[in-house]
């Protein structure tokens, strides 16, 4: 299996278990090393503080941090799969009033306890963890030992009595069930591409579908989650990566690289899906060869550099650095940092299996008792009896309700699929006997950008009144398109206050501040916001500019270019500062027919221009 990686240096997408940052390196060279390859710059005060310890805390990336020759093995452990003593569980670095469990390994002692992925670990023993804590110290130990660990779940606390035992790390695992061939990967190291090979290879005659569970995932190595990929894809630019400087180099894999299978995948997602899952996720995107299911995924969207003998001269005797060099990008161009991936079907945790499962029945040419769902460039085929077998019914209907305007759905209970008329999933359910709940809002019909609003309410990222209705030709404020963006990208909301007027306390608070510490928005230049004055057409296209340079390479590579002559003339109608914002919309197609630029903004505007981005830039699943 020949691959060529870009790279010198290994890149590494993985959420690594927590380190302590006391380094034997000397704190001159790790300065050096900081500067030379930290993404976002590293400023001048905070390179000068005295230890390497102040300086990463200072710098709050918990991706970047020095390990010792033990911690960086048990580090290559966590994604290469190699047994290991412990309970049998990977944790987020990241401390927030604990460290999350990302991942529970298969017979381990973890699984047995019952513990499961987005329980918090906040103590060991009766020991409280903090962020200078590394939870593995008290949790690893001596075979047949016992260990008591503490987690939070739904905000009660949990004391977990477990036995250590050696644990088997097994990356990928595979089986058919059904008409599925299902690959269950918990991390992209050494083996993955092979054992995803061998799976491929062992049921390809019996699949009529790849589902590819990644929701338990945090990553891996960048070269792993290529070559894997590219398994399902066949050869090509499977990576892009950005240093600080701007510049670009990728990660591909070399023409006539084996396309193993025709068959479409299904991935399925979580909010523990991360950096690497992202990036197999949006490969399978970029190149067509299938769709996502679940939630929306972690958000990384950052590389590593890891930093030790082999490439470093001033790493000694196992020691080892990661540092964040690259935001990394999908072959079509888009960002999953903070974002995540968006599946193209949302679909609640508790019926993400069965509904993927639904929508592996092997394709029948006869539509008898069958659904044909067109999605993203695939097509699927339910069974309608094991659709509506009791334990199915809750999944059916929720992936019914999922289906985005894009989607086309035939059922027929006889003649030809060529015969079928497309049903709406609302009628179809009706037709089936099913409690169907919209996800649509009640007069968006009204509206010319119909299907844009539809679609921004099937993934959750607008809603409507209290009334039940979205209001279409209604102005909106700044507020509310501050909300409805910082919906759409998933921020996590701003602390403090940024402007004068603008409450902690108030509703859009979180959002606005969110988009302010982006750059998004600015303020009026007096410290106020004004966040019920009505936004206007222009200022929504400046800010979606921004959005898109930030989110996706054509929309960074767009705001770099100047206005030509030709251009100016063509956007005249914009003032000034608006007019290559106007230039970067049109291109990306996001501008709607004959608004007027100066004119107030209204909801239905802002939902058009908001989809139509999000669609040109890949961040809703074509």
């Amino acid at each position: 299996m020949k691959k060529a990686i870009s790279s010198l240096l290994a890149l590494c997408l993985a959420l690594s278990l927590a380190v302590l940052p006391a380094s034997a390196l000397e704190l001159d060279e790790a300065r050096e090393l900081l500067a030379l390859h930290y993404v976002d710059g590293v400023p001048p005060e905070v390179l000068e503080l005295d230890s390497l310890d102040a300086i990463l805390e200072a710098l709050g990336d918990p991706y970047t941090f020095y390990m010792t020759p033990e911690q960086y093995e048990m580090f290559n452990q966590s994604v290469n799969g190699q047994v290991v003593v412990g309970i049998g569980a990977t944790v987020e670095n990241a401390f927030t009033d604990g460290y999350r469990i990302m991942s529970i390994l298969p017979q381990s002692p973890a699984l047995e306890a019952g513990l499961s992925p987005g329980d918090i670990l906040v103590a060991v023993d009766g020991i409280e963890l903090t962020a200078e804590t590394d939870p593995r110290t008290y949790i690893v130990g001596e075979e047949g030992t016992s260990v008591t660990i503490t987690v939070v779940r739904e905000g009660k606390r949990l004391d977990v009595t477990l036995t250590r035992r050696a644990v088997t790390i097994p990356i990928v695992t595979y089986e058919e069930v059904g008409s599925a061939g299902y690959i269950n990967c918990i991390s992209f190291g050494e083996s993955t591409a092979d054992t995803f090979e061998e799976a491929i290879k062992e049921m390809e005659d019996h699949a009529a579908v790849w589902i590819v569970d990644l929701r338990a995932n945090p990553g891996g190595d960048s070269g792993a989650t290529a070559t894997s990929a590219s398994l399902f894809t066949g050869d090509g630019i499977m990576l892009y990566f950005r240093d600080g400087s701007g510049a670009y180099n990728y990660t591909y894999t070399l023409p006539g690289f084996p396309d193993l299978t025709d068959m479409p995948v299904i991935v399925l997602t979580s909010e523990h899906s991360a950096s690497g899952s992202e990036l197999f996720a949006g490969d399978i995107r970029a190149y067509g060869a299938g769709i996502a299911l679940g939630q929306r995924t972690f958000g990384k969207g950052t590389a590593q550099i890891v930093l030790d003998e082999r490439n470093c001269a001033y790493m000694e005797n196992g020691e080892a650095m990661k540092i964040t060099a690259y935001r990394f990008f999908a072959p079509d161009g888009a960002t999953n940092y903070i974002t995540g991936v968006l599946p193209t079907l949302l679909i609640s945790p508790e019926n993400t299996e069965r509904a993927a499962l639904l929508l592996s029945c092997s394709w029948s040419p006869d539509p008898e008792n069958h659904i044909q769902i067109e999605l993203a460039g695939q097509k699927f085929c339910v069974s309608v009896d094991q659709a509506l077998e009791e334990e199915n019914v809750a999944a059916f209907t929720e992936l019914l309700e999922a289906l985005p305007p894009s989607a086309r759905v035939l059922y027929s209970t006889g003649g030809s699929w060529e015969e079928c008329e497309p049903v709406s999933p609302a009628v179809l359910a009706g037709e089936l006997g099913l409690s169907f709940t919209p996800r649509t809002l009640s007069d968006a019909a009204d509206s010319p950008y119909a299907r844009e609003i539809d679609t921004l309410t099937t993934y959750r990222i607008l809603s409507g009144y209290g009334d039940g209705a979205f209001h279409p030709k209604d102005t909106i404020t700044r507020a509310q398109f501050c909300t409805m963006v910082a919906s759409a990208l998933d921020l996590p909301a701003g602390q403090g206050s940024r402007f004068d007027d603008v409450n902690p306390a108030d509703w859009y608070a979180g959002a606005v501040n969110a988009m302010a510490s982006m750059g998004f928005i600015s303020g009026y230049g007096d410290g106020r916001f004004g966040p019920g004055d009505t936004v206007s057409n222009q200022e929504m296209v400046a800010i979606l500019s921004r959005v898109a340079a930030w989110a996706s390479m054509d929309g960074y590579d767009l705001d770099g270019q100047e206005l030509t002559v030709q251009e100016r003339g063509q956007y005249a109608a914009y003032v000034d500062w608006a007019q290559r914002p106007a230039r970067n919309l049109d291109r990306l197609n996001a501008l709607p027919d004959g608004m007027t630029p100066t004119a107030p903004g209204t909801r239905e505007n802002a939902a058009a221009m908001l989809c139509r981005l999000m669609e040109s830039i890949h961040l809703i699943w074509g």
